[in-house]
């Protein structure tokens, strides 16, 4: 603590009355002695009459040691009672005559030891030559054995120690001391307390930095705690060999770190001494870095790629989602993208990926964090089925509970809107998650009971055509605007098949629609391969963010694999497609994939039915296709007003055959118990043929 009366100078200022004048202001005539002393203005003044010492007041002003503190400007309390005490003291007079002992903490150097003084020591070492006595982590000191007389030490034992000698190449001799009743005087080294954002300037620097614990990571050396203040984030790394360090430090805390300022790829401080922050002090540091996190947190909206009523609408429930995706960020909370396996769904969910790890790369003081705060996951359904949620919950409570990461926030790409989405949301709503959904299928109202945000352009009158992919650009833009991310807008419209206004995110990548087709199909033959694995790294390249050379030839190869096995494919299947005219007029074809398809190859039956529909339509103005196995039915229409959630529901509740399902309102799928197959598809014939 600062001397209260003089701020910490050790000085004070006093007035006095000027013994040249003798306090009337006016001289007739000065001692010419003090003439060199006067400057030329003050001997003016004394030309005119005037005092030019004391400019005419009659008083002058001097400095003077500080009679409170002796000129140390350190005022303080009492370790041990609390009493007010008076310059380097750390404790009172009375204090000081009872038995008391120091304990240094590991800021302390050999120049903070005294002689004569009682500390507490620990016993690292019994050796011929006496015990060695950890004074603390820094320091360590040695009873020689002539001074241990009879006493059994071991190792790890606690005792107290006087310093008898510090020798020039800082070696510490020391003799036990016995005291009973004795009180621990805690003594700490005072080094300047900067912001996190000044750490630069400290390099090489003991200092002590004040704010928030965001993530704690258990390595097999160091526990790194990343803390955060309102001027940015720095990684602490303490050292208990291999122990978790400081178990009473949770995230979320607020905390003082004393430590040394390090570079490895960032800045870093190299822990000495961490204690956690409650009260007034931890409120207003608490406070401010609220305040900026929110501030930061702000998305940054430089316009869309094109001009679109529909985003327009959609545009404030899309800065909440930009702005919950970059706090975040900041606050290192883990974000887990779930999407669907299909090219719009891998664009969307690569899009969130690039822009959250850039931000990643930029902000965050830990150079491996985009390894554990941004996850991306394949959903091979067109629904957040309840076996990717228990990866996902499984995951991130083993996150939880390793390294005390806090709970995760889910975004569902490509899916999320729908009533069979509701159990695995419900399933991580229960550990506090927030889900947001970005999709482009009919919503269910439902589903919003349990969403933090739903971007879906049917909830502002847009409608599919807006694809999964091109809202998640978006919002990727408005996280992060640095990273381009047009072809993955191009290549979501075409892979999805969408059309309107939204080609113009086609012709904004300068590519063909024949060239963005060829990469939706790289990615999909590769994404059907992968099964489950997101494989970042391998349509990283396939969209273009590694090499460009590598890029086309990958294209290229992949495209050329699909396209053979979908001709292949095709060529048996349409052997197998059974048409008729319904009463409607509507063209219905049935394929039976089971038995006209190869089993676990590409294209599954989702894309072969849909490749068998493109080829029928060019004939039927009007058709629909379904595509049916053991179990389920994919459904593609032309020309008919269907509404595929609406049929699950009504079917649901004409047959006793577990009927599930959902997608767009004329693209979609079925699953159900094999025993009632041929009673769904004649009910699901019959609804179609009076539409």
């Amino acid at each position: 603590m600062k001397c209260e009366k003089c701020g910490g100078k050790g000085y004070i200022e006093i007035e006095e009355t000027c013994k040249v004048c003798g306090g009337t202001g006016k001289a007739k005539s000065f001692d010419p002695k003090i003439t060199a002393e006067l400057t030329k203005e003050q001997l003016e003044l004394f030309m005119k009459g005037i005092c030019g010492v004391c400019k005419g007041t009659g008083k002058v002003k001097r400095l003077i040691v500080c009679p409170e503190c002796k000129g140390s400007g350190k005022a303080g309390r009492c370790k041990i009672c609390g009493a007010k005490v008076i310059g380097n003291h750390d404790l009172c007079p009375n204090c000081r005559r009872k038995p008391h002992a120091y304990l240094l903490k590991n800021s302390c150097g050999i120049e903070d030891v005294r002689l004569n003084r009682v500390y507490v020591g620990k016993v690292s070492a019994i050796t011929d030559i006496g015990a060695f006595v950890n004074l603390n982590k820094r320091l360590r000191g040695l009873i020689h054995k002539r001074n241990l007389g009879n006493v059994d030490l071991k190792e790890d034992d606690t005792v107290l120690v006087k310093v008898t000698n510090i020798r020039p190449t800082g070696e510490i001799d020391l003799v036990l001391e016995r005291m009973d009743n004795y009180a621990v005087v805690e003594v700490s080294k005072e080094v300047p307390t900067v912001k996190i954002a000044e750490l630069e300037k400290h390099l090489g620097k003991m200092v002590e930095i004040r704010g928030k614990v965001t993530h704690v990571k258990l390595t097999g050396g160091p526990t790194v705690f990343t803390i955060i203040d309102e001027t940015g984030g720095v990684n602490a790394v303490a050292f208990e060999g291999g122990e978790r360090a400081y178990p009473e430090i949770d995230v979320d805390d607020i905390v003082a770190v004393v430590g040394i300022v390090k570079r490895r790829e960032k800045i870093q401080i190299e822990v000495l001494e961490m204690e956690k922050l409650l009260g007034e002090e931890a409120y207003k540091i608490q406070k401010a870095i609220q305040e900026e996190l929110d501030r930061r947190s702000e998305p940054i909206f430089t316009g869309f790629l094109i001009e679109s009523e529909v985003l327009e609408r959609l545009k404030p429930e899309m800065m909440a989602v930009a702005k919950e995706l970059r706090k975040a960020v900041f606050e290192s909370r883990p974000i887990i993208i779930r999407h669907h396996w299909d090219a719009d769904g891998v664009c969307g969910g690569v899009a969130l990926e690039k822009a959250l790890i850039d931000l990643v790369e930029k902000y965050h003081p830990d150079p491996e964090a985009k390894y554990y705060l941004i996850r991306r996951r394949v959903s091979r359904a067109p629904f957040y089925e309840l076996e990717d949620v228990v990866k996902d919950l499984d995951e991130a409570l083993e996150d939880i509970d390793r390294h005390g990461d806090k709970v995760p926030l889910v975004v569902l790409v490509d899916n999320g809107s729908g009533l069979e989405d509701v159990p695995a949301i419900r399933q991580f709503l229960v550990f506090g998650a927030d889900v947001i959904t970005i999709d482009h299928h009919f919503p269910d109202e439902e589903v919003d009971r349990y969403l933090l945000y739903h971007v879906n352009p049917y909830k502002v009158g847009g409608d599919s055509n807006y694809t999964a992919g091109i809202l998640s650009v978006e919002i990727a833009r408005m996280v992060n605007p640095d990273v381009d991310l047009k072809l993955l807008a191009g290549v979501s419209v075409v892979g999805d098949r969408a059309e309107g206004e939204v080609e113009k995110y086609v012709e904004l990548t300068g590519l063909t629609r024949e060239e963005l087709q060829d990469i939706a199909l790289a990615i999909e033959f590769e994404g059907f391969y992968l099964r489950f694995r997101p494989s970042s790294y391998i349509m990283h390249e396939i969209l273009g963010f590694g090499r460009k050379d590598r890029q086309k030839k990958l294209v290229e190869m992949l495209s050329s694999y699909a396209k053979e096995a979908i001709e292949a494919q095709v060529k048996t299947a349409m052997e197998g497609v059974k048409v008729q005219e319904l009463p409607n007029g509507v063209v219905l074809a049935a394929l039976d994939v089971e038995n006209y398809a190869k089993k676990f190859t590409f294209p599954p039956p989702g894309k072969l039915t849909g490749e068998v529909h493109d080829r029928l339509k060019q004939k039927y103005e009007r058709i629909v296709t379904i595509g049916y196995g053991p179990d389920f039915a994919v459904i593609r229409s032309e020309g008919v007003e269907l509404d595929i959630p609406r049929l699950v529901r009504e079917l649901q509740e004409e047959v006793n055959a577990g009927v599930e399902g959902g997608g767009h309102l004329v693209v979609g799928s079925i699953k159900f118990i094999p025993a009632k197959r041929k009673e769904v598809l004649a009910r699901l014939a019959s609804k179609i043929g009076s539409i």
